[in-house]
């Protein structure tokens, strides 16, 4: 996905605060400190919350940042095709705790166009 989508999550996400070139945060699943480069977009992992596959959309408020390792340890082991934990019902879960996470931390982000 896009640097532009990355730069859009970080400006939606109250954790992310932009500094000298980067943006530092906290990853949507682990919650640990998280930084990527603002021109490139190094360092960072688009997160679909609930997978495409399962009926989720690109919608702001189903995406999130994350580390890369977090989203491949999520979609490994979590993720309907190849879910190799857990249960449906805790898979489930799992995802309704990332989508409240993700809107208690959403930010407006003005309309400057």
């Amino acid at each position: 996905m896009s640097l532009a989508l990355k730069l859009l999550l970080a400006q939606t996400d109250c954790t992310f605060h932009y500094r000298e070139g980067f943006w530092t945060g906290k990853c949507l699943i682990c919650n640990g400190r998280i930084r990527f480069d603002a021109r490139i977009g190094f360092g960072v992992s688009i997160e679909h919350i609930r997978p495409r596959s399962a009926g989720g959309g690109n919608d702001l408020l189903n995406l999130g940042l994350t580390h890369p390792r977090c989203n491949a340890e999520k979609g490994i082991h979590w993720d309907p095709k190849r879910r190799r934990k857990g249960t449906a019902e805790q898979y489930e879960q799992l995802v309704q705790r990332l989508l409240a996470k993700r809107q208690e931390r959403w930010r407006a982000v003005a309309d400057n166009g």
